[in-house]
């Protein structure tokens, strides 16, 4: 088995915005390169195209779209200590918002 550096550890929760072909793309890079708990790993992707890849990886997949009426109450609700960490590669959601 491949042994890949890992360049971090990501405490708290891990949720990645949009898993269109970047996402996937991302996905197994942050699964090589950094430390995290898959339980705590979310994926917000309103079509459900993909749900069975994610499933198989033991990531939970939030099938919803991120509005600006919904975001905030969504992503709080992920993040109940206040720390984590956000992927954001949704065309649709600006980071500054989220920040």
């Amino acid at each position: 088995m491949t042994q890949y550096p890992v360049h971090g550890r990501i405490d708290g929760p891990l949720v990645m915005i949009g898993f269109g072909s970047i996402g996937r793309g991302t996905l197994p890079l942050i699964e090589r390169h950094f430390d995290y708990d898959r339980d705590s790993f979310t994926v917000i992707e309103p079509s459900g195209e993909f749900a069975g890849l994610l499933a198989e990886r033991g990531i939970r997949h939030l099938q919803v779209a991120l509005t600006q009426e919904n975001y905030a109450q969504v992503l709080r609700g992920l993040f109940p200590d206040g720390k984590g960490f956000v992927v954001n590669l949704s065309v649709d959601v600006g980071s500054i918002e989220l920040m």
